[in-house]
């Protein structure tokens, strides 16, 4: 081992890494940390009451959305496009040619009017509506809509009566 302080020797050069922060500079930096964690969560909090608010109000409108797809098509006269819009449960119970079948052989619907979407305590969402057929005679009908696997979907008995 060479000592680097005996005459003829150059000095000793130590290698220093990059300059370190100061204490000032550290102390400079808390508050806009500090700053920048609180907006961090404040912006998370925003994020969670709107999820919050939204999970709350999108199972009605999910419903309402769903249910008008279903009146649309069978207004339309795409009965199999209604038959897509039944919920698995109801499409293993109900074929595709027993539900044209049973739609088929009532009068067509004409117009329709939502009257009233009601969120159930199990999750399913009732929604009644108007139907006229084309000489505009008015019938009730209760539709159950759910959450089917993510799809909103019309489920029990859809062959109206």
């Amino acid at each position: 081992m060479a000592r680097t302080d005996r005459p003829g020797y150059p000095p000793a050069v130590t290698l220093t890494s990059a300059p370190r922060r100061t204490a000032r500079r550290e102390a400079a930096r808390r508050p806009q940390v500090r700053a920048g964690l609180l907006v961090l969560l404040l912006f998370l909090g925003a994020l969670a009451v709107t999820g919050i608010f939204r999970a709350h109000q999108a199972p009605p409108k999910a419903a309402r959305i769903a249910a008008e797809s279903f009146l649309g098509r069978l207004a339309a006269g795409n009965i199999v496009g209604a038959y897509d819009q039944l919920c698995n449960d109801t499409r293993a119970r109900l074929e595709r040619d027993d539900f044209v079948a049973g739609i088929g052989g009532r009068p067509a619907v004409h117009t329709w009017r939502i009257d009233k979407v009601d969120p159930g305590g199990d999750g399913a969402v009732t929604v009644t509506a108007t139907l006229a057929d084309p000489g505009g005679n008015p019938t009730s009908y209760a539709m159950r809509v759910v959450d089917d696997r993510g799809s909103w979907r019309v489920c029990g008995d859809p062959v109206l009566k």
